[in-house]
């Protein structure tokens, strides 16, 4: 494991795919950006002879050979950022990755196991709202099919991936097999602050929280600015008594132990300083690591929502946008993770994941681990996300000798 070539690539990748240098890290999948950072990767595995592909998803791949043609290992993390994002997330999990058939190659091992690289496309959900998309697609939970519902204001997910280059058609017959996959494992930051808190570098997942999102439209009736306040149909003024009806229900234990929501993108249409408007559009997602207890979750704030709306005397419309998590991280890669980690003198923490990440995606059909290192502050998703560069090391360690020991066969 060469650390400081890891931290260099972390460097490297933020300041060559970047949109936004002076405002921290934009690489929004299917866009010029994103296709300069699979160039990047393939320069890099080019170095050291592994062959590279992208799928109708735009995830990337690449291949380790191994001795066997047992079932292979897989591993990696998301290639895009939000908007406006940091350097660590996502990145640094593929970057570890990277850095570790580097390693490999550098020292000569083969594995028993093929070992196969993913660059996840769409994690973050930036074009569309459904997040994990790449590793969905891939693992049958979304149907490429799907694409073509999947809208924003210009376009849909299917003609985008062709304006990208990709053929989504091809998706059909390069989804996982289970069968031919032993494992799957994910390094990522932790974007919370329980490691730092507890004082450890090392963090194992034992299970990630299951995620609902849903875009919510409230439909009113414009006016002008200076129309009677009395008799008017202002969506925007439903939505206001609803978050409060909402945050009333998490207050008053209505909601089940452990929920939480977030209403974190907002609009009003037409959008006029000086007219009513007739819609108020948000995204809600709701969260609970009980997939039964997410479904009550949204049972009851699908019934704040709607009975606000008819208090209001406005009309709504709801449309499920993204499901994600609600699974547990299998045994084995666990266990891969806390050895690795006795091995080479580390504490650790067993913890849940209240983020999504593709691990999520990949353990609906295959064994799936994720490791944690520590986030400052708890702070993702903005310039000023941050893991010292001791424990991005210590956790690259450690995902390497998971690594190594799932990819060799050994007699039971």
């Amino acid at each position: 494991m060469n650390e400081e070539r890891l931290m260099a690539s972390i460097e490297d990748l933020a300041t060559k795919c970047n949109e936004t240098p002076e405002h921290g890290v934009t690489r929004i999948s299917w866009t010029k950006m994103d296709l300069k950072a699979h160039l990047w990767l393939e320069k890099e595995f080019s170095r050291i002879g592994i062959p590279v592909w992208t799928d109708g998803a735009g995830n990337v791949h690449a291949l380790y050979r191994g001795k066997t043609k047992e079932p292979r290992l897989i591993i990696g993390s998301h290639l895009d950022t939000v908007r406006n994002g940091g350097k660590y997330d996502g990145t640094y999990g593929m970057l570890a990755a990277l850095e570790v058939l580097r390693s490999f190659k550098e020292e000569r091992f083969q594995p028993d196991r093929n070992i196969e690289f993913i660059a996840f496309a769409e994690e973050e959900g930036s074009n569309f709202g459904t997040t994990c998309l790449g590793s969905k697609l891939i693992t049958g939970v979304v149907s490429p099919e799907k694409l073509k519902d999947l809208k924003n204001e210009e376009t849909n997910a299917w003609e985008m991936l062709e304006e990208f280059g990709m053929h989504p058609e091809n998706l059909v017959n390069e989804q996982i097999n289970a069968q031919d996959v032993f494992a799957f494992l994910e390094v990522h930051v932790e974007q919370g602050k329980l490691l730092e808190q507890k004082k450890y570098a090392i963090g194992i997942v034992t299970a990630i929280s299951g995620m609902l999102l849903h875009r919510v439209v409230f439909k009113g009736h414009s006016a002008h600015a200076a129309s009677k306040m009395e008799g008017r149909r202002d969506p925007l003024v439903c939505f206001v008594e609803c978050h409060q009806a909402l945050q009333k229900a998490h207050q008053d234990n209505v909601l089940p132990e452990g929920s939480s929501f977030t209403v974190g993108k907002i609009a009003c249409y037409p959008g006029i300083g000086n007219v009513v408007p007739n819609e108020c559009a948000f995204c809600f997602d709701v969260r609970h690591y009980e997939v039964p207890l997410l479904a009550k979750s949204w049972e009851i704030c699908e019934k704040i929502i709607r009975d606000t709306a008819k208090k209001n005397n406005i009309e709504v419309e709801i449309t499920p946008l993204s499901a994600s998590g609600g699974v547990k991280m299998a045994e084995i890669a666990q266990n891969a993770f806390k050895e690795a980690a006795q091995n080479l003198g580390y504490e650790f923490m067993e913890l849940p994941s209240g983020p999504a990440h593709d691990a999520a995606a990949m353990a609906n059909v295959v064994p799936a681990g994720l490791l944690f290192v520590p986030s400052k502050d708890g702070i993702s998703h903005s310039p000023d996300e941050y893991t010292a560069p001791e424990d991005l090391a210590k956790g690259a360690r450690v995902y390497e000798e998971a690594i190594r020991k799932l990819a060799t066969i050994t007699e039971n």
